[in-house]
């Protein structure tokens, strides 16, 4: 069988083949799918519901799951075991142990609070308990709310905001960009002050400040919307000037000087010849972005400036274990932590492959 050269094949198929040697970036991008997918179906996937609180639950350690019994018998179905609670007479919250005598399977599909997916209404759950008691697989917060449940929750609300804000910075610093590498002249100069203005305004104060002026009574959604713009206008001058950049570049050559001689307006020119040459490079541009509008995010939400209740993030799950002594008694609070470290991790090793994949004729 004749194989084919890199010669003979189209720009796509040498990108892909060269991604997909590369087996980090592959992984990453399965672990990048996997969350989107967990993010979506989160409800689906939740055991309990993330808003609801259990009294006698706070801070519950992860469940453990067991296979085998105390008489060494194995169970086809995983199941834990019942618990009691006393309340400590030091610190007057509850102390929970195992009742070895009661055994609760595990259930797949198994019903329990009703949400909405995709507009339809549903009741079934990817794992629960049989007698329909709650399952902190994870473990429990300070309001002996499920923080699997939350966590999952929580990812919707991070990767959607993270999706927003590398969207509309994509959109504008490209099309900035464009029109600043390919006209030039005053525009040029006028939109490179602005977007040096832009790189070196310290991101910091003005973000505060700008949250500042926010109502006291404003909701959840007008506080994401307002964080999505605020990040935006800090982050588009990056893209502006990489994107100018290889412009500038591209607009000296020989078929864009031929499009020029036979009358092309300058918008097709920029629409049909220059912006797919640098399309796999904002591509790249855009995805190692993506950890540092996460991280800021939970940074920010950290610190209770970020999103606003009701609306859940991981860096708001994060500050109920901003204490060392809450860390240290109860771990688990640290479980958002992994879903970042994911999500960060993911996107650079996505990124880093995809930089190596589009060029694809290199060494």
């Amino acid at each position: 069988m004749q194989t084919l050269d890199s010669s003979s094949q189209n720009y796509s198929s040498l990108v892909w083949l060269r991604f997909s040697k590369n087996k980090t970036a592959l992984f990453s991008l399965v672990l990048i799918v996997l969350l989107v997918l967990a993010a979506v179906f989160a409800p689906f996937l939740s055991p309990n519901d993330p808003l609801k609180r259990y009294g006698e639950n706070i801070y519950d350690a992860p469940a453990n799951l067991y296979w085998f019994d105390e008489d060494g018998s194995f169970h086809l179905r995983p199941f834990v075991y019942g618990k009691t609670s006393e309340l400590d007479p030091v610190t007057f919250l509850p102390v929970i142990t195992e009742d070895r005598s009661q055994r609760i399977h595990l259930t797949f599909f198994s019903k329990g609070w009703e949400y909405e997916l995709f507009g339809i209404s549903a009741s079934r759950h990817l794992v629960g308990l049989e007698d329909g008691s709650p399952l902190f697989l994870i473990g429990s917060d300070n309001l002996g709310r499920d923080l699997l449940s939350r966590c999952l929750d929580g990812s919707r609300i991070t990767l959607l905001f993270s999706f927003c804000v590398v969207s509309v910075v994509v959109i504008v610093g490209t099309l900035v960009g464009m029109l600043s590498g390919y006209l030039g002249g005053t525009f040029d100069l006028i939109a490179q002050r602005i977007a040096e203005l832009a790189l070196a305004f310290p991101a910091v104060p003005l973000y505060l400040a700008l949250i500042a002026v926010l109502p006291a009574t404003a909701n959840s959604t007008m506080v994401f919307v307002m964080l999505v713009v605020i990040l935006s206008c800090l982050q588009w001058a990056f893209i502006a000037r990489q994107v100018r950049g290889q412009v500038m570049s591209l607009r000296g050559l020989d078929y864009i000087r031929s499009a020029k001689s036979v009358g092309a307006k300058d918008m097709r020119i920029v629409m049909r010849h220059i912006l797919p040459n640098i399309t796999s490079n904002v591509v790249v541009l855009a995805t190692m972005m993506f950890p540092t509008v996460v991280l800021t995010e939970s940074f920010f939400s950290f610190l209770s400036v970020g999103i606003k209740a009701p609306m859940i993030s991981w860096g708001s799950l994060l500050n109920a274990a901003g204490q060392y002594q809450t860390i240290g008694s109860y771990p688990w609070l640290l479980a958002p932590v992994g879903f970042i470290l994911i999500a960060v991790l993911g996107f650079n090793a996505l990124g880093d492959g995809l930089r190596d994949a589009v060029d694809p004729y290199s060494s």
